[in-house]
């Protein structure tokens, strides 16, 4: 992870609209602007930012306004909403005897961890996705948003 990533994450945590426009300048179209936190490479700027407009939906609306803002900007920079958050590697020998990195936990993507409470900027990327275009994503699980096109695509055929 980059300074920049760092500080991006820390303006999104302070609600400091002015330091993430001009590090979403700097980062956008940037690998990054998906880089997580050192110890964990989910905790990207994207899921802080939708956890905080998770928290902020409940209980205070012009906040959550303010995080929806925050998010849209973060997908129209290039973050990918389809980011895995937990997923853990570790570093064991192989059968060769060389170290080598293996996944031992998935994680969820975002909707999966918010339990499908997204923004209207995830939400409307959501909807603009086909179906068809399912095989060409980095999801290795069914995804809950989409259990709405499935059903709908099974009844078609």
């Amino acid at each position: 992870m980059s300074a920049g990533t760092e500080s991006l994450i820390r303006a999104i945590q302070t609600n400091d609209p002015l330091a993430l426009y001009g590090w979403l300048h700097t980062l956008k179209g940037t690998p990054d602007l998906d880089a997580g936190m050192a110890g964990d490479p989910g905790i990207t700027a994207l899921a802080v930012a939708s956890l905080m407009y998770f928290k902020a939906v409940q209980s205070d609306p012009v906040l959550a306004t303010r995080y929806a803002a925050m998010i849209e900007a973060l997908m129209d920079a290039g973050a990918n909403p389809l980011v895995q958050i937990g997923e853990r590697f570790v570093v064991r020998r192989g059968h060769t005897g060389k170290l080598e990195r293996r996944r031992v936990d998935e994680g969820r993507t975002l909707a999966e961890v918010w339990g499908g409470v997204l923004c209207p900027a995830m939400q409307a990327w959501f909807g603009r996705q086909r179906a068809g275009e399912w095989s060409h994503t980095a999801l290795h699980r069914p995804h809950p948003a989409y259990a709405h096109l499935r059903r709908n695509h099974k009844a078609v055929t």
